[in-house]
């Protein structure tokens, strides 16, 4: 297990352990994810409304458990500005820099993380090899980026 700390320009310093995002309510299937009519906000503020007792209507709660059983077989992403939104990100901030477990750096625009989101899971394992966070942004040309050990608010 391998936790990955959120640092730099932000009010809060904050860790990351994709390994409980399995039982996240909040994680998206790579297949929804990568669909262009999916609406990440909307998915977000339905999440919201649901965790503050909003009644889920009887299809979404079966679609739900639906993807419960599903987790030892597909692939998920977790979107990545819940995260950099609670770390609350200083005025003076304009990107993030991933450190790799390869001693490489690799920069994202701050504001790529709207619509960017972490892969933790492939087939219903956590990622080892390139993991234990994968960033992906949709939308953008941008390759993946692999191997994330360290997030850095810059």
């Amino acid at each position: 297990m391998k936790i990955v700390p959120i640092l730099g320009h932000v009010k809060y310093h904050i860790t990351l352990d994709p390994s409980s995002w399995i039982f996240d309510d909040r994680k998206i299937s790579v297949e929804d994810y990568d669909d262009p009519n999916f609406d990440l906000d909307e998915f977000l503020k339905a999440q919201k409304d649901e965790r503050a007792g909003a009644a889920l209507p009887r299809l979404a709660a079966s679609k739900r458990k639906y993807r419960k059983e599903e987790w030892l077989t597909k692939s998920f992403v977790m979107p990545a500005k819940i995260f950099i939104q609670n770390a609350e990100p200083l005025e003076e901030a304009t990107a993030i820099q991933f450190s790799l477990t390869n001693g490489q750096t690799a920069t994202v625009p701050l504001e790529e993380m709207e619509e960017g989101a972490f892969q933790f899971s492939r087939d219903g394992k956590l990622l080892t090899d390139e993991g234990p966070l994968i960033f992906l942004c949709r939308g953008k040309d941008r390759e993946p980026v692999a191997q994330i050990e360290k997030i850095t608010v810059i």
